[in-house]
């Protein structure tokens, strides 16, 4: 009885360093109510958006890193764009623009959360506040025959930093094992957000970290980094989000929804969206592009209190005039987004979360029916763009990755999941972070997604 567990170990240790991660491979398996040629894709959308700018929100998912999570989905979409010039390396993309969530809680002048973990404050100084605050950076692609495509890369990860670093992979280095890579990014070893050059994300001392590398490994190998990633460093992320930070994340999301808006392709800011707004003029389209857990924070954009019809008057003197702002560009972006494509999405699974009576708003599931019911009613007012009446939701899932579901039912919206590999399949074993991390570099992914124009 004590053998074969040692055996199976064996064999996946040396599955994993004799084969590696391998690369991104694998055909594209339908699996909804229609085939992937009858669905949406981004280059229908660019063909109604004319000369109008395109704009993608790239919401980030669990286990980030630091900025440029949309870089090598931007290396990928550049070349099949006509006209799309990219640079030679990957880590070369810069933004135009960079806006940081700086309003409400985030103000300057605001109180420090009182948030307390184990009996510790999350954030002690004004400095750490300042460094945790979500941001948007804007990434414009130019093509020769059409308008531009704007990728509004959304960057929440700032918020969990600071609980995980000082919590989490900290007391993780004295039980199962230091990870190194996970200690340099918390001391500020490594360049988080090139772009912003003054926030430091320095949330243990390099000594610190120096003396927690020196620990003895206690736990094994493969069960250590399984436990580092996807559990300590990521999977943390999905618990903080649901649990009482959740109005934190919601109102970051709000203000980048904002700056999205406003943000024009030369990298200065109008105000001219909120008249697109009121007379319901369509001026440019969005898709979504979402990653395990930012599909959950996108919705959470949407004010559930307030009724379709409510959403649609712009004078409703009981909101304060940034609650209205808020929801007025959740709205004017969510009803001009026709297609949402979800890379490892953790639908089913955060939805345990939101059980409640059947009266209640909140779920996810009935966010994601809002949405529907807001883009059907602004269609309503453009009989022309009947073609796109129908949201679509695109679901990736590789069914070798550890964090990823597949998506049910949602009353009538068109859901469509799609299972693809994303590194070589070795049968017994499949790295886990190159399963989950690799959708945005799969090519099989970014072909059915923007395939050739004809």
């Amino acid at each position: 009885m004590t053998t074969r567990p040692c055996r199976l170990l064996f064999v996946i240790t040396l599955a994993a360093s004799v084969l590696g991660s391998g690369r991104a491979q694998g055909k594209v398996i339908d699996d909804g109510p229609h085939h992937r040629n009858e669905l949406s894709t981004i280059r229908d959308a660019l063909k109604r958006s004319g000369t109008h700018p395109l704009h993608i929100l790239y919401v980030h998912g669990i286990g980030a890193t630091g900025a440029g999570d949309s870089h090598m989905f931007l290396t990928g979409i550049c070349p099949l764009l006509q006209g799309c010039k990219a640079p030679k390396k990957k880590d070369d993309w810069h933004p135009v623009k960079t806006e940081y969530a700086d309003r409400g809680d985030f103000a300057g002048d605001s109180p420090l959360p009182a948030f307390e973990y184990l009996g510790q404050r999350v954030w002690t100084t004004p400095d750490e506040w300042r460094d945790s605050a979500p941001f948007v950076a804007h990434y414009v692609l130019q093509r020769s025959d059409g308008g531009p495509v704007v990728v509004d890369e959304i960057n929440w990860w700032p918020l969990v930093f600071p609980l995980k670093c000082r919590q989490i992979m900290a007391n993780e280095a004295r039980l199962a094992g230091p990870d190194k890579d996970f200690l340099r990014l918390c001391s500020g070893q490594q360049e988080l957000d090139p772009d912003s050059p003054g926030r430091t994300y320095a949330w243990i001392t390099p000594k610190d970290a120096h003396d927690l590398e020196s620990i003895r490994p206690k736990g094994a190998r493969i069960n250590r980094g399984l436990k580092n990633f996807p559990l300590d460093w990521g999977f943390s992320d999905a618990i903080m989000a649901v649990g009482s930070m959740h109005d934190l994340f919601r109102e970051a999301m709000r203000q980048m929804f904002v700056e999205s808006v406003r943000f024009m392709t030369d990298g200065s800011d109008s105000e001219a969206w909120k008249r697109r707004l009121k007379d319901s003029e369509i001026d440019r389209e969005f898709i979504v592009v979402s990653h395990s857990l930012g599909s959950y924070l996108v919705f959470s954009t949407l004010n559930m209190d307030q009724p379709i019809s409510a959403l649609q008057d712009v004078t409703q003197p009981e909101r304060s005039a940034a609650t209205m702002e808020e929801d007025d560009a959740a709205r004017y972006i969510l009803e001009r987004t026709t297609l949402l494509y979800f890379f490892a999405n953790q639908v089913p699974l955060l939805e345990l979360a939101n059980l409640a009576i059947p009266q209640a708003a909140g779920s996810l599931s009935k966010r994601m029916m809002k949405w529907k019911e807001l883009r059907q009613s602004f269609l309503r007012n453009h009989p022309s763009d009947q073609a796109a009446a129908k949201p679509q939701v695109v679901a990736w899932s590789d069914p070798s990755d550890l964090l990823t579901w597949r998506v049910p039912q949602i009353g009538d919206l068109v859901i469509d999941n799609l299972y693809v590999r994303n590194t070589w399949w070795h049968w017994l074993f499949a790295w886990p972070t190159a399963v989950h991390d690799g959708y945005a570099q799969n090519r099989d992914v970014l072909r059915a997604m923007l395939p050739k124009a004809q």
